[in-house]
């Protein structure tokens, strides 16, 4: 049976972005599992570039909602993960200054 996993770390981007609390991932991860997808997939990294603390705590309470969270191997990262209990935890490489698209200007990264 092949399913369906949606990654919503760039709501949170969008809300970051924005300094405010709107989109909700939490909203979009009950939204997305509505749809049909059987999991959602979020990123705690250690700079919260995307998801923060308080997502995973949201995210992770609701039961109905199969979580997939991805981590690095940040002793407080993993001290989050093992406290909210996530359905499923992938150990991820995280680079600090890894270029993302949030975080690309064209002159300086024309390579990339």
């Amino acid at each position: 049976m092949k399913r369906l996993g949606i990654n919503i770390d760039h709501v949170a981007t969008i809300r970051n972005a924005r300094g405010s609390f709107h989109p909700d991932p939490l909203t979009i991860a009950k939204h997305v599992t509505k749809c049909g997808a059987h999991s959602v997939t979020i990123h705690l990294r250690e700079d919260r570039r995307h998801i923060k603390d308080i997502d995973v705590i949201k995210i992770c309470k609701n039961k109905k909602i199969i979580t997939n969270l991805e981590i690095s191997l940040n002793k407080k990262i993993i001290n989050i993960a093992l406290k909210n209990k996530p359905n499923f935890i992938c150990i991820v490489p995280e680079k600090r200054k890894a270029v993302s698209y949030t975080h690309l200007t064209l002159p300086t990264n024309r390579e990339v």
